[in-house]
């Protein structure tokens, strides 16, 4: 071989070695903050850091699957962002969790028959939606705008999407926001290995459970990024410590802790409690992405706070009420329930309605004429502000509260969107001395049922 041609192979190379660089460089996440979060959802090591998923976005604040509502949920501390995807009429991938626009539109009929100007004329529903929610100036994004939103901030994890895949990894193209993507699915794991292997860049989670639990280290090449295990039972096959070995080895374990039947009842609720650490509970089995309804609570618990203290003011400057728990004596005594109680979560109480929603013990199916007394230990003298934390799915409800005996006033609850949707609300201010205290919840017959009571709280002012 020549002196010419070797050279001419020399140059050749190099050119391929320039080029093949750069494509890498283009593809790694350019954004310093952004580049260190790619980093750190693709480490799955024993020491990996938890991170956390906003579902719908941060929809405590705003609507669900919102431009509001995705910011707010990064500023909370989320480091991924779950919307949900549909196609319109004329082919735009748009944020809406259901098949259509009844629950969280001010407009009715299905995303598929309406087209994208159609679709931007609605506007949203504040938090979860519903009959009753508040109509907001908030229209209903593109997945384009979403992206644009969050390029360089978070990460988004799209629901609805996997079957729309190659529709919406267009527009990830256009936004160049393919590497901000976490795609999700359950098909086979050909199907799956196919669509990673279009573009190095693609992230990808699959979604195993009792039935495809099979699928775990089946892959052959490119492994999933994550895998979303769902169970209902510490006994099923994908929870057993060979399966999360296996899937530590290669990808992060995402865990939902929104209900009690996708992580065998560790939930948001349970955890919040303060009495049994969910979250705690499913970190120690495996999971290091944990999706959330409560993301504010999890950032306070992921930098080591106690979750007995969130809500509370520092030091012993809050004293809260449970209120599922009255004052001993029963029927007459320590409550008055109407009817019977429709939850059996406390088959020795007959009359009282204490239920579990998705982990919060709470005062359920409230009806006219009920009331319920309270025994409430104050510590330190002074001025205490009053709240209690309420969902409701309704109107605007009134409730009336006694202090030792004495008439207070009348409250009204305002709609949180979601019988589950529990948020703090204020009541009242009020003095007291140091000593035991007698609180009286009583509601009034026109009552109409839809509204769960977790708590009630007093923060000391002065």
């Amino acid at each position: 071989m020549g002196l010419a041609v070797v050279v001419g192979l020399i140059v050749l190379v190099t050119a391929v070695a320039i080029v093949v660089a750069a494509a890498i460089v283009q593809r790694a996440p350019a954004d310093p903050p952004f580049a260190k979060l790619h980093s750190e959802l693709l480490d799955h090591d024993s020491t990996a850091k938890i991170m956390i998923a906003a579902h719908r976005a941060q929809w405590r604040d705003y609507p669900e699957n919102s431009l509001p509502a995705i910011m707010k949920a990064m500023a909370d501390g989320a480091d991924v962002v779950e919307i949900d995807v549909r196609l319109t009429a004329d082919g735009v991938p748009v944020l809406m969790h259901d098949e259509t626009v009844d629950r969280t539109t001010n407009g009715t009929g299905s995303v598929a028959d309406l087209s994208l100007s159609e679709i931007k004329k609605l506007r949203l529903v504040e938090g979860l939606g519903g009959n009753d929610a508040a109509i907001t100036n908030n229209a209903i994004p593109t997945l384009e705008e979403a992206m644009l939103a969050v390029r360089h901030k978070a990460f988004v994890n799209l629901d609805k999407g996997w079957d729309i895949r190659e529709r919406l990894y267009e527009v990830l193209l256009a936004t160049e926001t393919v590497d901000h993507v976490i795609f999700k699915g359950s098909p086979d794991v050909k199907q799956a290995a196919d669509f990673m292997s279009i573009d190095e860049s693609i992230l990808y989670m699959h979604i195993v459970d009792d039935a495809t639990a099979t699928h775990i280290g089946a892959f052959p090449e490119r492994q999933p990024v994550a895998y979303e295990v769902v169970f209902n039972s510490l006994q099923d096959p994908q929870v057993q410590p060979a399966a999360v070995e296996a899937i530590r080895e290669t990808s992060r374990i995402w865990v939902n802790s929104m209900w009690g039947s996708l992580a065998a009842g560790h939930t948001d609720e349970g955890s919040l409690r303060g009495a049994n650490h969910d979250w705690n509970a499913l970190v120690k089995l495996g999971a290091t992405v944990l999706q959330t309804d409560n993301v504010e609570a999890m950032d306070f618990w992921r930098d080591g706070g106690l979750l007995e203290r969130w809500n509370h003011h520092p030091g012993d400057k809050s004293i809260r009420v449970q209120a599922e728990d009255p004052v001993p004596g029963g029927q007459g005594v320590g409550y008055l329930d109407v009817d019977r109680n429709q939850c059996d979560l406390r088959p020795e109480e007959p009359m009282l309605d204490v239920c579990d929603n998705r982990g919060a013990y709470a005062l359920a199916e409230i009806r006219g004429r009920e009331w319920v007394k309270y025994s409430v230990d104050v510590k330190r003298s002074g001025t205490y502000q009053i709240s209690t934390r309420v969902a409701s799915d309704g109107p605007a409800i009134s409730i009336m509260t006694e202090w030792d005996g004495e008439a207070s006033d009348t409250f009204t609850i305002d709609n949180t969107t979601s019988l589950n949707a529990f948020e703090r609300q204020p009541l009242e201010t009020r003095h007291f001395e140091m000593g035991i205290h007698e609180l009286t919840l009583r509601v009034p017959a026109d009552i109409v049922p839809g509204l769960n009571i977790d708590y009630f709280q007093l923060d000391l002012l002065k």
